[in-house]
């Protein structure tokens, strides 16, 4: 009978720890609710229309507020960013921002975005290629290749930085940005 305790006993500790380990393998293996979500966004057809979403809003917004727009469609670290820069330059009396990204430019009307291509998806990240083109009066357009940094966050695709070359030099809106707030608007 001692054997047969003994037996029972090692083989129900035996089955516990492997129900233990197939158990711990299964969840490992079964992608969170998030994962699978972010999976399902994780293509160049999904920021595609995202990045169509975002430009739709952007240019259809009849208040066109920047801030808010930024608020709704950029990146937590680029608006935690552009927030310490902005209170830099209230308090120093200064104007940090004097262009709208959204339409590369000061004055518009009718601006369109094309997406270029968007490349190197993974791991939350992504790059856009996106063409802004600025419909002036009188039948005048005006075009900026921009490239933007994606992240995924939130839920959803966000754009966490907006570069572009101009006369040749690559100008990045979060580095401006950062050197700005590192310098306490001492330009």
């Amino acid at each position: 009978m001692r054997h047969f305790v003994i037996i029972l006993a090692a083989t129900c500790l035996i089955s516990t720890a492997a129900c233990l380990n197939g158990g711990t393998r299964h969840a490992e293996t079964q992608p969170t609710e998030q994962a699978q979500k972010q999976t399902q966004k994780n293509n160049q057809q999904y920021i595609s229309q995202r990045l169509t979403h975002i430009y739709d809003v952007a240019f259809n917004n009849p208040d066109h507020d920047l801030l808010q727009l930024d608020s709704m469609f950029m990146s937590q670290d680029y608006n935690k960013l552009q927030n310490q820069a902005l209170l830099i330059a209230q308090r120093t009396d200064d104007l940090v921002i004097d262009a709208d990204h959204w339409v590369q430019g000061q004055e518009w009307t009718y601006p369109t975005m094309t997406i270029d291509k968007i490349e190197n998806i993974h791991d939350g990240n992504a790059t856009a290629h996106v063409t802004i083109t600025s419909h002036i009066p009188d039948n005048e357009s005006t075009t900026t290749q921009l490239i933007l940094t994606l992240v995924y966050e939130r839920g959803d695709w966000y754009i966490d930085n907006m570069q572009q070359y101009y006369e040749g030099e690559l100008l990045d809106e979060k580095a401006w940005y950062k050197k700005y707030v590192d310098n306490d608007g001492k330009m």
